[in-house]
C-alpha cells in the first residue's frame, strides 16, 4: 500500500467510525424493541450457548409457545427431541460475543423473575441489532469512499443508515436483515478494491458467506456473483470460494445433523405458516407481487423510501455504462431477489413495517446512487427533488421508529395475512394510520430501574407474535 492510498484509508476510517457512532446512537433513541415473534429463538440462543452450551432453547422459550398444534410457534421447531431455531443460526453466533457479560450477570443472579429476563433479552437484542446495522453503514461508507469524495459518501451512507429500513427493521430487532446489510456492504466494499488487492476476494467470499448463510434466498444474489469470478476472476479463485466453503461446510452440516435437510428448519417453518414445502410457498402472482414491492400504499419501496426512484435510474446508468467492471452481475442479482419476494405466496412479509423483505437490498440501492450523483448535481432541479425524497423516507423512518405498531394496522379491521388487498388501500394507509395513532409508549428506563433477582420464570408471557 503507497503512503497516500494509507493516509486516505486512515482519513476514512474515523469519520466511518462516527458514522456507526451517530447511527447507533438514533437506532437506540426509541428506547424500546419494536417487537416481533420471529426473533424470539433468536434472541435467547446466545444466553443458550453461552449458559447452556447448547443450540437448543428448550429452558428460554418455554413461555412463548402457544397450545400444541398451533402454527403460530414458526419461530421454533422440534428437533432430535429439542425446541431449534426456525431461522438460521448465523446471527445468533456472530452476536453471541456481546452477550458474554450479560451472561455472567445472568449466572450470577438466577432465577430471574420474567421482568428481568425480558429486559435483558430485549436490550440485548437492541444492542446486536442497532449495532450491525450501524456496522453496515460504517462499511458502506467506507466503500462509498473509493468511488466519491466525502461530501456524497456521507449524505449516501445516511440516507442507507437513517432513512431507510435499516432504521427501522435491522437495527430494532434480530432479523436476518442486519446481518444480511452487512454482508452486502462488505461485499461492495471488497469488490471496489479487487483489480489492486487480490486479498480483496477473500472479503468478497466471506461477505457472501455470511449473507448466504444468514438467509438462504440471498443466494439469488451469490450466484451472479460466482459466475462473475468464475469468468473474470480466476486468479483470485482460491481466496473468494475459501471462506464459502468453510462457512457454507458448517452451515451444511448444522442443518444436515438436526433437520436432515440442506435447507434446516426454514421447511417446518414455511409448514407452520401452511404451505406444505418451500416450494409451494412461491405460489403468488409474479406481477402482483412485484407492483405490490414497488407501489403499494403500504408496502410499497418507492412509498417508503422514495429516494429508490433515483437507485433504481443510476442502476441502469451503471448497467449501460458498465463503469466496474462486476456492476452487471450486481444488478442481475439485485433484480432476481426482487423477483424471487414478488413470487412468494406473501409477498407483503406479514406484520411488518414496510417492504420488509427488500431491506438486504438497501446497500446496493444506496451504491446506486452513485450512478446518478453527477446528474444531480448537474440539474439544479434534480436537488430538490432527491431532498424531498429524502426528507419523505426520514419521515416515514420516524413514523416506524417511534410510532409503530401504534394503530394497530397489521392486526384491524383484520390481520393482512387474511385479507392483503389491505396493503393497497389508499385509504388507510400502514403510515397514515400509525402516525395518527401518536407515538408508542415506551417503559425501557423504569423496567431497567425495576431489574431484579426473584424466583420465577426466566422469560416473560409473550405478546402476539407477528410472521
Amino acid at each position: 500500500m503507497t503512503p497516500i492510498a494509507a493516509a486516505k484509508r486512515r482519513s476514512s476510517f474515523w469519520p466511518a467510525l462516527c458514522l456507526c457512532c451517530g447511527l447507533f446512537v438514533l437506532y437506540w433513541s426509541n428506547l424500546r424493541v419494536v417487537y416481533t415473534g420471529d426473533t424470539v429463538a433468536t434472541r435467547f440462543l446466545p444466553f443458550s450457548i453461552l449458559l447452556d452450551r447448547s443450540l437448543n432453547v428448550d429452558r428460554w422459550v418455554q413461555p412463548y409457545l402457544f397450545p400444541a398444534g398451533s402454527p403460530k410457534n414458526y419461530f421454533v421447531t422440534r428437533a432430535r427431541g429439542h425446541w431449534m431455531s426456525s431461522y438460521p443460526i448465523i446471527t445468533p453466533l456472530v452476536v453471541t460475543p456481546l452477550y458474554i457479560v450479560p451472561s455472567l450477570w445472568v449466572a450470577r443472579h438466577k432465577p430471574l423473575s420474567a421482568r428481568t429476563a425480558q429486559t435483558i433479552s430485549e436490550g440485548m437484542e437492541k444492542l446486536s441489532a442497532a449495532l450491525l446495522a450501524a456496522l453496515s453503514a460504517g462499511i458502506l461508507f467506507l466503500a462509498l469512499r473509493k468511488v466519491v469524495s466525502p461530501a456524497p459518501s456521507w449524505i449516501i451512507a445516511l440516507v442507507y443508515g437513517a432513512a431507510s429500513n435499516t432504521w427501522t427493521i435491522s437495527s430494532q430487532d434480530l432479523y436476518t436483515h442486519a446481518l444480511g446489510e452487512l454482508g452486502f456492504a462488505l461485499l461492495l466494499w471488497a469488490l471496489l478494491d479487487l483489480e489492486t488487492k487480490p486479498r480483496a476476494a477473500f472479503w468478497a467470499g466471506l461477505a457472501l458467506a455470511l449473507a448466504v448463510a444468514d438467509k438462504p434466498p440471498n443466494f439469488v444474489v451469490a450466484l451472479p456473483a460466482i459466475v462473475y469470478f468464475l469468468l473474470r476472476q480466476r486468479d483470485k479463485l482460491v481466496w473468494f470460494f475459501a471462506p464459502l466453503v468453510a462457512m457454507g461446510g458448517l452451515v451444511l452440516a448444522y442443518n444436515l445433523y438436526y433437520f436432515h435437510t440442506l435447507f434446516g428448519a426454514y421447511a417446518d417453518a414455511f409448514r407452520t405458516m401452511g404451505y406444505s414445502s418451500i416450494g409451494s410457498g412461491f405460489n403468488g402472482s409474479l406481477w402482483g407481487g412485484m407492483a405490490g414491492l414497488l407501489a403499494s400504499p403500504s408496502r410499497g419501496l418507492l412509498i417508503y423510501m422514495p429516494w429508490t426512484m433515483f437507485a433504481i435510474w443510476g442502476a441502469a446508468r451503471m448497467w449501460r455504462q458498465n463503469r466496474f467492471p462486476w456492476i452487471r452481475y450486481v444488478v442481475v442479482g439485485v433484480i432476481g431477489l426482487f423477483l424471487v419476494y414478488s413470487k412468494l405466496g406473501r409477498w407483503w412479509s406479514g406484520w411488518t413495517f414496510g417492504p420488509r423483505y427488500l431491506t438486504d437490498l438497501l446497500p446496493f440501492l444506496a451504491f446506486f446512487l452513485v450512478g446518478v450523483w453527477q446528474e444531480i448535481k448537474a440539474r439544479r432541479w434534480l436537488q430538490p427533488v432527491f431532498a424531498l425524497a429524502c426528507a419523505a423516507a426520514l419521515w416515514v423512518q420516524i413514523v416506524g421508529a417511534y410510532y409503530y405498531p401504534s394503530g394497530d394496522w397489521d392486526t384491524k379491521p383484520v390481520t393482512v395475512d387474511q385479507d392483503p388487498s389491505r396493503v393497497w388501500n389508499w385509504r388507510d394507509m400502514q403510515l397514515v394510520r400509525t402516525w395518527e395513532a401518536g407515538p408508542y409508549p415506551t417503559n425501557f428506563f423504569k423496567r431497567l430501574r425495576g431489574l431484579e433477582h426473584a424466583p420465577g420464570a426466566t422469560a416473560p408471557n409473550p405478546p402476539a407474535a407477528t410472521r
